[in-house]
């Protein structure tokens, strides 16, 4: 399980850039969540936000905005949805 706290919003950013920005990864990620999820010091509430596109708890653990908006198009979802999930 992760540490949670600084370290934690480390590892959900460096897991949410990865699916971002590394074909091979996003691809793998999208077939089997669990499989890279767990390559990473997630807490089970990370990964289940990860999991369930939780935005707001997902910005609330420590996602960059920078990096975090661009997971969620990969979901395709609007930018009134994503601004309403983050201002809670």
């Amino acid at each position: 399980m992760g540490r949670g706290g600084r370290m934690g919003a480390y590892s959900l950013n460096k897991v949410l850039r990865d699916i971002n920005r590394n074909p091979g990864i996003r691809e793998e990620f999208f077939k089997s969540k669990d499989s890279v999820l767990d390559r990473y010091d997630l807490t089970d509430e990370e990964k289940r936000a990860i999991r369930e596109l939780d935005i707001g708890t997902l910005y609330r653990s420590g996602a960059h905005g920078l990096i975090l908006r661009p997971f969620t198009l990969l979901h395709q979802v609007p930018e009134p949805d994503y601004l309403k999930a983050i201002r809670g």
